[in-house]
């Protein structure tokens, strides 16, 4: 592999996750990370700690400078630069550098797409740049951080209630602002149960925190530019300095499709168990991709940060492998996410309700309402959704909204739906019962009990 050149397109989790196994896997390789921002490692989970000040630096966040991570890993590193074109026949590529505009070429022999996604932008809001934002990058993070530091910010608006938008919202909100949340389609819908989201709900307003089933349908501005006021479908006028969009994310897969890699339902590189894609030499991985699911055998897109970093060490093994031996695999997904606000916290797995009867499956859930703890201990309401297949009692997902303990709850369900566990196979968990610690009917085993009867 001594002569073997990668490149690697993209930065953040996934391109140097490909980097680093790649450089484990062929010590003598050349490997190349072209990245069009300044930052190339970093947490992006963690951004909204900072927008809070629960993070008073912003170099926590940076796992690895440019200059750290090319010497670690003897790999070069260039920032800035922007890849615009691949020539998958004769394996080259046109880049530009975004200080000097500068255009060059360089061939290589295995390519690793890790170009991510970017933020959905509504139509109507497209074209109003100015006083609004979105939160995907550090360089979006400094922006935010200058606004609200340099300027008489007072009240924000939300637009999009996913975790993103909660988790900003309460950043926001943490920063003193007024926050204003508009969620037309209902909070974390279509992921949590509305009963469950209606409980989100009532936790944001507690905290004062605005919350709206109204669509943005313009803005309104001053003579300099400034945004003054979203206007909403329902006719409502909502005076404000500052919009940030978290209207979700699509996958940054323009460049492979335009390199002839195939592209699925959901707009993400197509790409195996070896995060190969269509086009020979070519790899995908993080959240530009989507693949199958282990459930259903859908085809899913999973942005989320482990899914990112196993899928950039599956595709930086593969690329610079020599051919001998098995190549690495990854497993199919199961979607699973978790978010903390405040005293509240919110989990799923798998699949919900409606997103599987959508999908033309048999299946029932049952809704449950407990505590987190024993009596005995300090707890809190815990409500779990479960769904089954109804024929074979397979679990297929779970939504959790409860206080301080309940989102772990998750894993021990994904790691059930993983083995394609039964209902009965939750039932009989050997959950630990200690009067301090854990009440004597953990809330999973009342959940399974009660899916069992709806079965």
């Amino acid at each position: 592999m001594k002569n073997v050149h990668i490149v690697v397109v993209g930065g953040v989790a996934s391109g140097p996750a490909a980097v680093a196994e790649a450089r484990r896997t062929a010590p003598e390789a050349k490997i190349t990370l072209f990245e069009r921002g300044p930052d190339i490692s970093y947490s992006a989970c963690e951004m909204p700690f900072l927008m809070a000040g629960q993070i008073s630096r912003m170099e926590r966040l940076i796992r690895f400078t440019p200059e750290a991570f090319a010497d670690k890993y003897t790999a070069d590193v260039r920032t800035h630069q922007e890849v615009e074109f691949i020539d998958a026949a004769s394996r080259k590529i046109r880049y530009r550098n975004l200080k000097t505009q500068e255009v060059s070429s360089m061939a290589y022999d295995r390519l690793i797409m890790a170009t991510g996604a970017r933020a959905n932008m509504p139509s109507t809001l497209a074209s109003s740049t100015k006083d609004i934002y979105v939160l995907r990058s550090l360089d979006d993070v400094r922006m935010i951080e200058r606004v609200i530091l340099r300027s008489s910010i007072r009240h924000a608006v939300v637009i999009g209630s996913g975790y993103v938008g909660l988790d900003a919202a309460w950043a926001l909100k943490a920063r003193g602002l007024r926050v204003t949340l508009l969620s037309p389609s209902g909070i974390l819908s279509p992921t949590l149960p509305s009963a469950m989201g209606q409980i989100v709900k009532e936790h944001l307003q507690s905290a004062q925190i605005v919350v709206r089933a109204e669509r943005a349908s313009s803005v309104e501005k001053a003579g300099d530019g400034r945004i003054i006021a979203i206007l909403t479908d329902k006719g409502e006028k909502i005076g404000c300095d500052f919009v940030l969009v978290a209207a979700g994310t699509a996958p940054v897969a323009d460049l492979g499709a335009q390199a002839g890699l195939k592209v699925g339902v959901n707009g993400g590189i197509l790409v195996d168990d070896q995060m190969r894609t269509s086009v020979q030499g070519i790899w995908a991985c993080g959240d530009c991709t989507e693949r199958k699911e282990l459930i259903f055998d859908a085809t899913i897109r999973a942005p989320l940060s482990l899914n990112a970093f196993r899928s950039g060490r599956v595709a930086g093994r593969n690329a610079a492998r020599s051919g001998r031996g098995r190549p690495a695999t990854i497993a199919p997904l199961v979607h699973a996410a978790a978010l903390g606000l405040g005293t509240l916290e919110i989990a799923h797995t798998g699949w919900n309700l409606e997103q599987a009867t959508s999908l033309g499956k048999n299946v029932v859930s049952a809704t449950i309402q407990s505590r987190t703890a024993s009596a005995m201990a300090s707890n809190s309401p815990v409500h779990i959704t479960l769904v089954a297949e109804r024929d074979s009692r397979r679990l297929v997902g779970g939504q959790i909204v409860g206080g301080a303990g309940s989102a772990q709850r998750v894993n021990v369900l994904t790691t059930l739906i993983r083995a394609k566990g039964t209902v009965e196979d939750l039932y009989n968990v050997d959950f630990v019962y200690a009067p301090s610690l854990a009440p004597a009917h953990d809330p999973l085993f009342v959940a399974a009990r009660t899916l069992q009867k709806s079965l």
